[in-house]
């Protein structure tokens, strides 16, 4: 019996139970349709990260105190107090550190900023204009602060859209004088309603010099971490060697094992949110997983069932010549179409699914969340299916081939 007849056959006796046939390939569908929105969600995700990280540049780094993070247990070293003005004055010197360009050390400040009995609670930094650019936050109105403000320890500061909104409504805000940590600040600049660049949500971003955030607010002697920018991109590695020698030889390291400190560059944080990503999609499949091996085993219950139905049918088509073979490649044809059919929905449901979150997504996060359904993850999908549908109707199909025929004609 050619695969021709062997397909139409299949399809008659499945169209002729439809909604048993609908309802056995439900769990293929849920299963195969989970895979997509998966592997969609992650690629997307994976995409808008990437992009926000090498937006930054591919010559910059961040300098970070505290060895690199290995687990949960490692990021308390983060708030070591290793780099500090000894550091920072050592790397830059051009004759330790001749490729850097710029740098902008950075102070977190914690509490909230106060106007006239209002509060607002962004994520405030002490930096230098580095920061600015390297974000391309100018501000819309008024201006950034400048090396002379640094350099004065000048109390000002510059806001995002959203910071203006909390505490002056609708007063000009500039000029206008805040408290941070009972330290008032002149406003100087408004940064542009850009929402999220990189990592930062530049509307509920605020600004101070990073020798005012060190001095008069945070009052301490380190810094949280130092960005910096080689000259070109094929000078940032030999920078970031030249920073980890000139940090050795401060702290007389000799084994790099004992640095106190990281350095991360666009490319190492490119590869560790793909491995990242790339676990975490292979988790999630292998989670979906599951419900391809209960739709394979609902398959396989319906597939005996049908053969016990059919055995008079069977010993009917033995009879007139059918082999074993024929018999049992019948019954394997029609638990690959019901998988095969269930994996095709479930492309399509996930397809669909995965294009309302991206739409949900871009929404509620002001992201652009990229509507993607990877090619491997159709193939992966397709495939997945149709060998559920040969393993799982395998046994069903060699049962009924071994049926004896004048047993199977007798059968009522």
């Amino acid at each position: 019996m050619n695969l021709k007849i062997l397909i139409r056959s299949a399809k008659q006796a499945l169209v002729a139970h439809k909604s048993r046939s609908l309802l056995t390939i439900l769990g293929i569908v849920i299963g195969i349709a989970s895979i997509i929105v998966i592997m969609a969600t992650t690629t997307s995700a994976t995409e808008l990260i990437l992009g926000e990280v090498q937006g930054m540049g591919s010559r910059t780094f961040e300098l970070i105190p505290g060895q690199t993070p290995k687990g949960p247990s490692d990021f308390a070293q983060l708030f070591t107090e290793s780099i500090k003005d000894r550091e920072l004055n050592a790397i830059l010197n051009k004759r330790n550190v001749p490729y850097l360009n710029k740098v902008s050390p950075n102070i977190l400040v914690t509490g909230n900023l106060n106007y006239d009995g209002e509060i607002s609670s962004p994520s405030t930094f002490g930096s230098s204009t580095f920061m600015a650019e390297i974000l391309d936050i100018e501000p819309v109105i008024g201006r950034m602060f400048d090396d002379n403000d640094i350099k004065n320890r000048a109390k000002v500061i510059v806001i995002g859209k959203d910071v203006v909104e909390d505490l002056f409504d609708n007063e000009y805000p500039i000029g206008k004088k805040i408290r941070i940590k009972g330290v008032n600040f002149r406003v100087i600049g408004v940064f542009p309603d850009k929402g999220r660049v990189a990592f930062a949500n530049i509307n509920e971003l605020a600004l101070i010099p990073y020798t005012t955030a060190k001095d008069y607010v945070q009052k301490q002697s380190h810094y949280n971490s130092i960005l910096g920018e080689s000259t070109t991109e094929e000078f940032l590695d030999r920078t970031v060697k030249d920073i980890k020698l000139t940090l050795r030889e401060i702290y007389d390291i000799t084994d790099p094992k004992d640095d106190n400190f990281h350095i991360q560059t666009q490319q190492d944080l490119v590869e560790r949110v793909s491995t990242i990503t790339n676990i975490l999609s292979s988790l999630l499949i292998a989670v979906a997983a599951i419900s391809l091996i209960v739709g394979g085993i609902g398959i396989m219950n319906v597939m005996l069932v049908s053969v016990t139905e059919r055995t008079k049918e069977i010993g009917i088509r033995k009879s007139v010549g059918a082999t074993n073979k024929d018999i049992r490649n019948q019954f394997l044809v029609e638990a690959v179409i019901l998988t095969f059919s269930g994996g095709f929905l479930g492309v399509m449901l996930g397809a669909l699914i995965s294009k309302i979150v991206s739409i949900v997504l871009s929404n509620t996060l002001e992201v652009t969340w990229l509507y993607v359904v990877p090619l491997n993850a159709i193939v992966i999908a397709v495939s997945a299916s149709t060998i559920v549908g040969l393993i799982f109707g395998l046994y069903p199909a060699i049962s009924a081939s071994k049926k004896n025929p004048i047993n199977t004609l007798r059968y009522e």
